[in-house]
Order: C-alpha cells, then sequence, then structure tokens
C-alpha cells in the first residue's frame, strides 16, 4: 500500500517545505485541514510539519500548521489535523488516496473521493480504509484491523 505525501504544499512549494524543515528541523506531512475554534474543520488547509521533540514548556505539539494570510507567514497548532479518523480509499493499484479538506476531490483510476473531513463522498472499485497518523507515520488500518506503514 501507497500513500503519497505531495512534494509541493498548498502553501509552500517544494523549495518552501524544504526551507521550513531545515529551520524548523521538522518533517513534513503534506496539507491538512485544522480545527476552528468552534470545532468544526477550517475550509483551507495548512502545510503540516511533524517535529519529534517539541518544547513543549512553550505549550508546542508534534505538529504545526504554516500558511500565507495577507501577505504574511503565519504559524500554527496542527495537532488537531490528526484528531478524528481520517477516510482513504485503497485503490486497485495499492495507492491509497484522501480528500484532506472540504472540495479536495481526489480520483485514481475509478475511484473518487471528496469531502475531506466534513463529509465523505466518494465511488469506488476499491475499498474503504482509515488512515492514522502516529509519531509523525501514517498507519493504514484495513478491515482486518491490522495496521501497516505507509511508503511515503
Amino acid at each position: 500500500m501507497v500513500f503519497d505525501i505531495p512534494k509541493d504544499g498548498y502553501w509552500f512549494a517544494e523549495n518552501g517545505i524544504s526551507i521550513i524543515e531545515n529551520k524548523y528541523q521538522a518533517r513534513y506531512v503534506g496539507h491538512w485541514c485544522t480545527k476552528n475554534p468552534r470545532g468544526g474543520w477550517n475550509e483551507s488547509p495548512v502545510d503540516v510539519f511533524y517535529v519529534e521533540n517539541p518544547d513543549r514548556s512553550k505549550g508546542h505539539t508534534n505538529y504545526f500548521g504554516m500558511f500565507r494570510r495577507d501577505n504574511e507567514v503565519l504559524i500554527t497548532d496542527a495537532s488537531s489535523a490528526f484528531s478524528e479518523k481520517i477516510t482513504g480509499i485503497l485503490c486497485e493499484d495499492g495507492k491509497v488516496i484522501v480528500s484532506r479538506y472540504r472540495h479536495d476531490y481526489v480520483t485514481n483510476g475509478d475511484n473518487m473521493i471528496d469531502g475531506g473531513r466534513d463529509y465523505v463522498r466518494c465511488s469506488l472499485s476499491g475499498k474503504m480504509i482509515e488512515v492514522r497518523m502516529v509519531g509523525g507515520e501514517f498507519l493504514l488500518m484495513t478491515e482486518e484491523n491490522t495496521q501497516s506503514e505507509c511508503a511515503a
């Protein structure tokens, strides 16, 4: 099973992602929606990074997000991006596709998924699976309730 992390983020190209990784000793894990203060999912994703040893004395978590607003680069806690299950589709070719944010329409062959974290709309000839983030790694949970690490 293969779960691809895009080289370009939603807000930053591959070069910008690399600069952020080096500056914060972090690893890019994709662009994902985070929760808003009212508990719903934000409309737009942030580029999410994993830090193995965050400074917890400053309230940092293992996940932070970077995004742009009004020509500014902002940073935010992104741990909520992985606070709930992520629905994916395991396609016939072994690739796993997910919808990362509302109206993120993703296809692979005869499979499609849309709705991000707000809802799931799909057509599939593959099978639905659960994708989890654990310790900075994506795990795929199949119907057999077994897990396997994703190749990135």
